[in-house]
This record gives C-alpha cells, sequence and structure tokens, in this order.
C-alpha cells in the first residue's frame, strides 16, 4: 500500500469544510475529496488532504513546493471544480477536473510528474478545435455532478410532493442566461430560447437572466411542469444533474460527450436532435432547433407517452443517485485513476 496526498485548491477567502456535517452549500469536490479518501483508507492506503492557496497576484499564481510546481498564468487559476490525488512516494500525480472546459489539465499537464487527467466533459473534438495544446492522450472521461449534492438531494421528497399533488404543466420549461452578452465565437449562446418565445409563446415557460430564480425555487416551479429543457451552456450547466437527482424528466440535445458512468438518449433524458452543432454543444441554427424542440416535446406529452416520461425522470435519478453521485462514483474514480500503476 502507498501513501497519497489529495490537494484541493481553497479561495483566500474559504475554510475547509466539513462533509461529516450536513452543510447545503457544501460544494461537489469537497464531497469527492472525502468520499475518495475515506474509500482509499479502506483499501490500506494512507491519504492526507492538503489545501492549495488560491490567493496570490489575483488568483493568477499555483504555488505546490514540494511538488515543484510554480506557475503563473495569464488568466485567473480556477480555483474550484478540480484536486489532485499525488503519490507520495513518486511525486507523480493526476488531477480530477470537473471544469467547462480542462483548464487546470492545460496547465499542470506541463510537469513531468503529470500522468492523466479524469475531466467531466470530454470530447476529443472539442478539444482538438478547441485547444490544440492539450495532450489528448492522457485524458479519461469521468462524471458530472450537481454543484451542491446535499442541497439538491435534502429535496427530493419535497419536489416528489409537489409534482403528485399538482396538475402539471405542458409547456416547456426553461429558466436560465439568454442575455446578448452570454457568446460564444461571436453568436449568443442560447439564441434557441429567443426562437421558443418567437415562434411557440404558448408553449413555452423561458426566461433569461431576468427571470432567473433561487436554486430551490427553480427546482420547485420544475416540478410543476411536465419535462424540463437543458440547453448547452460554458459547456454544459449542472442543471440536468440537479434535475436528474430530484427524478425530474430532462429534455436535452443529443449529449455528445463521453461520460464515465453512461448516458443513454431516450432512456436516461429526453433527446432532440437540432442538426449541425457548434463546438460547444449550441445548435447553429436557433430556428431548427426550437422546432425540433416543440415537435419532440408534443411527442412525448401524449398521454399514450406518459409512462415512458415517467420511465425516463426515474432512470435519470438512477443513475445519479446509485451509479453517478459524489459518494456513488468514488469506485468508478479508483478504477479510471488505476491506482497503483504510477
Amino acid at each position: 500500500m502507498a501513501k497519497y496526498t489529495i490537494y484541493h485548491p481553497l479561495p483566500s477567502d474559504m475554510v475547509p469544510r466539513n462533509p461529516k456535517v450536513f452543510d447545503k452549500q457544501m460544494y461537489v469536490t469537497d464531497i469527492l475529496v472525502y468520499e475518495l479518501r475515506k474509500e482509499m483508507v479502506m483499501l490500506g492506503h494512507s491519504v492526507d488532504i492538503a489545501y492549495i492557496p488560491i490567493n496570490s497576484m489575483d488568483g493568477k499564481r499555483l504555488c505546490i513546493e514540494e511538488l515543484g510546481i510554480d506557475v503563473t498564468y495569464h488568466t485567473q487559476i480556477n480555483s474550484s471544480l478540480w484536486f489532485m490525488l499525488v503519490n507520495n512516494e513518486t511525486n507523480k500525480f493526476i488531477l480530477v477536473d470537473l471544469q467547462d472546459s480542462p483548464g487546470i489539465t492545460l496547465i499542470l499537464q506541463r510537469f513531468p510528474n503529470f500522468v492523466l487527467s479524469l475531466v467531466g466533459q470530454f470530447s476529443l473534438e472539442r478539444y482538438y478545435r478547441e485547444n490544440k495544446d492539450l495532450d489528448l492522450t492522457k485524458l479519461i472521461p469521468f462524471n458530472y455532478f450537481a454543484y451542491y449534492p446535499q442541497l439538491v438531494e435534502s429535496m427530493v421528497d419535497e419536489i416528489r410532493d409537489i409534482r403528485n399533488s399538482c396538475s402539471l404543466d405542458d409547456r416547456v420549461f426553461f429558466l436560465g442566461n439568454n442575455r446578448e452578452d452570454y457568446i460564444h465565437n461571436g453568436r449568443r449562446i442560447r439564441e434557441v430560447i429567443s426562437a421558443l418565445e418567437h415562434f411557440y409563446p404558448d408553449e413555452v415557460r423561458v426566461g433569461s437572466w431576468e427571470k432567473k430564480l433561487a436554486p430551490q425555487d427553480f427546482f420547485r416551479e420544475a416540478a410543476k411542469h411536465t419535462i424540463s429543457l437543458g440547453l448547452p451552456g460554458h459547456q454544459w450547466c449542472s442543471r440536468e444533474h440537479e434535475l436528474w437527482t430530484l427524478g425530474l424528466p430532462v429534455m436535452l440535445y443529443e449529449h455528445t460527450h463521453h461520460m464515465g458512468v453512461e448516458l443513454i438518449p431516450n432512456y436516461h433524458y429526453v433527446a432532440v436532435s437540432v442538426g449541425k452543432r457548434l463546438s460547444i454543444g449550441m445548435a447553429d441554427n436557433p430556428e431548427e432547433a426550437a422546432h425540433q424542440i416543440i415537435n419532440v416535446h408534443r411527442e412525448w406529452i401524449k398521454p399514450e407517452n406518459r409512462w415512458r416520461l415517467d420511465n425516463v425522470a426515474r432512470n435519470g435519478q438512477i443513475r445519479m443517485m446509485k451509479h453517478a453521485s459524489p459518494t456513488a462514483v468514488i469506485p468508478k474514480l479508483l478504477q479510471l485513476a488505476q491506482i497503483g500503476h504510477w
């Protein structure tokens, strides 16, 4: 058995959280780090947790002296959604990188003791187009999560009760950022929202930034609708994973990123084909996408298809709770990390 250290970034204004104490604002990586350490100790390893301050030079410097890492980057280094597991005897390390794009992987892959990175949103084609400096041979699909899992899981019973006690609203439901400045390569990322509002005002309940709600209120509103729509953001919001955890049916563009825990169209989510897609997943033709969303939605809300929709919601929840939650996914993490080979 070996000695390991898990290094977790910590912004200067934060203190380490204790996952053993229930906290609705506990971040997903705090839980993953704690559960990983617990599982590895049970396997006979010695595991410490060390926190990396991300506070010097406006958050652009990352320094871990014992690993020979001292990097100053041209932009602010992300202080969440990643951590590293280090073998203390070899100083080799892997990354768990859940950022929209694997930014910390790009920064740390230059070091010779870097082994591999488990990424939350794996797409070789997208990575190749967007950043040819990434070493694609060292990326492995992992998983994506709700940002605040304990908050979401604490609401499962409430959301079920709301859904069972009301007459469901059959309009397409989506409240999320569609501001003019929310753009990618000069194009608005969620222009399809404007198209849905324009062409199908009576069949949608959609809105942009000014209509966004606090998470708990958003979940309660989603529970009152037959289907919630998930749309690509930068690049994948956690919304879908929150709704799956709550047992709510989700409609998505066909998901093209690979996952360490399989995600099956029309089994875990209602799949929509929207034609040509841009690199981050957004539809090239927002009007065509809006028409396809409505066509698919109309089919799934038919009375004869409600049992299938209920199964999709159930399957999505089972996937999250039994295989893809921060606690359930640790065996998969250890399998992908290939402990003992580095």
